[in-house]
């Protein structure tokens, strides 16, 4: 499917949380909206259930442009135009379907705000049309796996053979075609273009502004790390240092799971050196004073450090807060980035504004960063909240607090759970044993040790009869599906949100999600596995030791110490009669050579077979299966109880009875 590309002009895209129906067409609909566009208060895209075509709707809800037709339709853009995909081609209509840009080419993009120009893709090379169809830049560019564009101040960045270059709106070359990379710099500001490992400065113009040097850019995140005033910023740069260690340092879990406090710590093994540059490569601050350094960001400040102590310094490499800070942060969640910078010394947190001034929150002994907020304690262990701006919206109050993602807070007061807004207003009293989040809402545990949910109205959706809720995986993406695993009586089963029962309450376990897993849940009764659809259908008796997670419609079972394979109808493949058993079916193929096939151990001879159960070779030699997969065999004896199957079946008290008691 075609993504929708943002360009200069912002482009908001709402799904619409239901389905529509017109002429008995069921369908989604995309409202979108746009600074300068009108198009969108009159139509809106549409999409078949399983957006396999698109279409539009007017206002009035009648459609203007049919499913079936168009495999993909882009939002209507400022002028009319709309980017389309007809079969195996692209090219652009209008609402009335007339054909502005014809259907010729393997990909299309969107025009540019800053040139007005398309890029267009046929036969593997790129070129850019104008609103006409024009061919303005001629298709003798290479073409990536999408297409590339303009951005202001009118120039692209392209590959021609092989190698990288910058070419204005009229074809004229910028940069040479003769980089192996080149990239926009944080700043937008200038190129960053590197040859053979070693980087230098381009201007927009294609003056080169530094000589190449052997050493690496540091970016931040573009999307909000850097001020609105980023202009001229020196640039962080950095040594190679131990490039082996670093390697293996990034691919530590303890890294990958790490505070960004953490990750410091462990990059300091590798002594690389920073240094912060002008765009014309003029040191501000030389390589050696900090072993620590951050891009330049909040205030046009970068936090750095040395020898594990932090500070701030501004764009000239003046120290505006002095290296006496255990550790600094400007505190972000993803592309939302903290207005504040958190300075941490002792059993003291310092909150300091883009000036550098203390923004005057005391008592702050210790904080969580946490979804675009930060959980605070004071030293009695008492929660509270700062938001990214600095003010305490949330005072000391509560022994627990968790965030939902946007309506408030999971709070805890004493041995009860209540939950309150951002702003500290009581949502649910402090009545219940416990509270946990599920995607579709919070799930609440009364006096009784029973879970029940309430609606955005606050009226009890999921009545307190049960002794768990859990979220179903396609609740994700089906919202005809919005499903419940639920536990009553020590049996599970599936309601819907209405609380009418779908698979029933009888069974000893169901799964939740399972990766790669099948549009089933996995089921387990009287020890005994099986599969069975959404719906409550029995796909796969329940009556093996074992079910695997189909691969190619072939599914792995066990059956009293035997393994067999039987297809998604439950037809025998290959009986239960083998010692082991693996299905050599790829995940993707990728080209006609790689053979699918099932290998199976019969009384200690190794066979393989085709997909349908005919044998196609014996006695294979232990060699050959063990070098292929050996692998398998190490991980031991398959069971459906592995955390991969996320098999729910207990009460949530049973659970989490070490916090609630």
């Amino acid at each position: 499917m075609k993504r929708i590309i943002i360009l200069a002009i912002c482009l908001l895209v709402v799904h619409s949380t239901g389905i529509c129906q017109n002429n008995e067409i069921e369908y989604y609909t995309y409202k979108t909206e746009t600074s300068t566009n009108n198009y969108d208060l009159e139509y809106s895209r549409i999409a078949a259930k399983d957006h396999s075509s698109w279409g539009f709707i007017n206002k009035a809800g009648k459609i203007v442009i049919s499913l079936g037709k168009y495999k993909f339709l882009n939002p209507i853009d400022e002028k009319g135009m709309i980017l389309a995909k007809k079969g195996d081609k692209e090219g652009f209509i209008d609402i009335n379907e007339n054909i502005l840009i014809s259907f010729i080419y393997d990909d299309v993009g969107v025009f540019s705000g800053s040139v007005d120009l398309a890029p267009v893709i046929k036969d593997k090379k790129q070129g850019f049309v104008n609103r006409k169809g024009e061919i303005v830049i001629p298709l003798e560019y290479d073409a990536f796996s999408y297409v590339t564009y303009f951005y202001a101040p009118g120039l692209a960045i392209l590959l021609k053979n092989g190698r990288y270059g910058v070419i204005d709106s009229v074809n004229k070359i910028i940069i040479p075609f003769e980089y192996d990379k080149i990239k926009w710099s944080d700043t937008k500001d200038f190129f960053v273009v590197t040859k053979d490992k070693e980087l230098a400065n381009f201007s927009f113009e294609g003056k080169k502004l530094t000589d190449c040097r052997d050493y690496q850019i540091v970016t931040g995140s573009p999307l909000g790390y850097l001020p609105t005033n980023d202009k001229n910023l020196p640039i962080l740069v950095k040594s190679r240092g131990n490039q082996k260690l670093s390697s293996e340092i990034k691919n530590n879990i303890d890294y990958m799971n790490g505070s960004e406090r953490v990750k410091d710590s462990m990059l300091l093994q590798t002594n690389e050196k920073f240094a912060y540059i002008d765009k014309e490569g003029n040191f501000i601050v030389p390589f050696g004073k900090y072993g620590t350094a951050k891009p330049f960001g909040l205030g046009r400040k970068a936090i750095v450090a040395n020898k594990g102590i932090y500070g701030i310094i501004d764009e000239y490499g003046k120290q505006v807060l002095p290296l006496e800070y255990e550790f600094v942060e400007r505190p972000s969640q993803y592309s939302n980035y903290a207005d504040i910078f958190v300075a941490t010394k002792g059993k003291e947190i310092t909150i300091l504004d883009e000036n550098i001034n203390v923004i005057p929150v005391k008592g702050i002994a210790s904080y969580i960063d946490w979804n675009g907020n930060l959980v605070v304690s004071d030293i009695n262990d008492k929660k509270g909240v700062v938001n990214y701006s600095g003010q305490q919206t949330i005072p000391f109050e509560y022994d627990t607090l968790f965030q939902r993602s946007s309506s408030g807070y999971i709070a805890k007061k004493g041995d009860m759970y209540g939950y309150i807004t951002h702003k500290n207003k009581i949502i649910k009293p402090f009545n219940y044993k416990y509270i946990y989040e599920i995607k579709d809402g919070l799930v609440y545990v009364n006096q009784e040790g029973k879970v029940g949910m309430y609606d955005e109205k606050g009226r009890i959706k999921i009545p307190f009869e049960y002794d768990a809720i859990y979220d179903t995986w396609y609740n994700n993406s089906d919202s005809e599906k919005t499903r419940f695993i639920v536990v009553q009586n020590g049996k599970v089963g599936t309601i819907d949100e209405d609380n009418n029962i779908v698979i029933p309450i009888i069974y000893g376990a169901l799964s939740g999600w399972v990766e790669y897993g099948p549009e089933a849940h996995f089921a387990r009764k009287d020890g005994k596995y099986g599969l069975i659809s959404h719906e409550g259908n029995i796909i796969i008796p329940i009556e093996y030791e074992y079910i695997g997670i189909p691969s190619g419609g072939i599914i792995k079972v066990r059956k009293n110490g035997k393994y067999g394979a039987v297809s998604w109808e439950h037809k025998e493949i290959l009986p239960c009669k083998y010692e082991k058993l693996v299905l050599d079916i790829p995940f993707f193929i990728f080209d006609d050579k790689q053979e699918s096939k099932l290998v199976a151990l019969d009384d200690g001879v190794w066979k393989y077979f085709n997909t349908d159960g005919k044998l196609l070779r014996d006695n294979i030699a232990e060699g050959e299966i063990m070098k292929n997969y050996d692998y398998i065999f190490k991980w031991g004896e398959p069971s459906n109880e592995g955390y991969d199957f996320h098999m729910q079946q207990y009460s949530i008290m049973d659970l989490l009875e070490d916090k609630v008691n």
